[in-house]
């Protein structure tokens, strides 16, 4: 009798271990994962500034040459740590991300303007991609982050408006460069422009938040709220509806980054959440 109490004994305790190694696993992962996660981010927003610096110099602005250099440097830097981590190195996205920068960030003068969008937007598009798929094999979702149920807002919608907003940026810093808007930089500008506004409706108030952290998460959103809505009332004053574009190219650049970065402001401070809770 006393042996086969042994067993179920060594049995129950072995489940036990097997239960605790099986949840520090996890959290492992999940911990390598934020980390990740966080550097493609960095690296997604410095995309996003390279495109718009690049429309500007595309459009006649020559003194952003030296800000363009400035931004490779940082992404190389950010690049350095997501080379080392095996399971992104092995990553097809990742492979497809180093070669086709190595291509783009080479100064070309005479790349069209247009083009240069399309190149960094479908590069910025690979990377929101590579986010959310390791988001999801670090287990960074809804299942596994019981406390934070809209989980994927964060590594879908509202990484992809602060893209959105990027690439008004880009398009609005060639518009306000050349000083002119054609019908088809007012179409994007115009679609754009309802992406912005369906995320301050729809996804900023699904965002989860954890109870310490109400009062910075709800200044937060009101911030980005009234920075968004600042940039979509000057887009369409002072790039749509405009007999004649005189804003200045850096006032807009300034200005369409205050969103980005209060979205990014957001997106960090989810992170901080879902650390406290691994």
């Amino acid at each position: 009798m006393e042996f086969y109490i042994i067993i179920i004994l060594l049995i129950v305790f072995t489940a036990i271990l097997i239960h605790h190694y099986k949840i520090k696993r996890l959290k492992e992962l999940q911990k390598r994962g934020v980390i990740n996660v966080s550097h493609i981010k960095a690296i997604i927003s410095l995309i996003q500034v390279h495109r718009g610096l690049s429309s500007a110099l595309l459009n006649g602005d020559e003194s952003k040459g030296k800000q363009l250099i400035l931004i490779e440097k940082k992404v190389k830097f950010e690049s350095k740590h997501l080379q080392n981590q095996p399971v992104i190195f092995r990553s097809a996205r990742w492979g497809a991300f180093i070669d086709h920068w190595g291509r783009l960030n080479k100064h070309n003068s005479s790349r069209d303007a247009d083009n240069s969008f399309k190149q960094h937007t479908q590069l910025i598009t690979n990377l929101l991609y590579l986010l959310e798929d390791e988001a999801e094999r670090s287990y960074l979702n809804a299942a596994f982050l019981p406390k934070f149920n809209n989980v994927g807002f964060v590594w879908r919608e509202l990484a992809v408006t602060a893209e959105t907003i990027g690439q008004s940026r880009a398009i609005g810093m060639g518009v306000a460069t050349s000083k002119s808007c054609s019908s088809i930089h007012k179409i994007r500008l115009s679609f754009l422009l309802q992406k912005i506004q369906q995320t301050m409706d729809e996804t900023l108030p699904q965002l989860s938040v954890l109870e310490r952290f109400e009062y910075k998460h709800s200044d937060l959103l009101k911030a980005a709220t009234s920075k968004m809505e600042f940039l979509i009332s000057t887009i369409e004053r002072d790039l749509l509806s405009a007999s004649k574009i005189t804003i200045d190219q850096d006032e807009y650049f300034s200005l369409a980054t205050d969103s980005i970065e209060a979205l990014d402001n957001i997106f960090d401070h989810q992170i901080e959440q879902i650390k406290a809770t691994i």
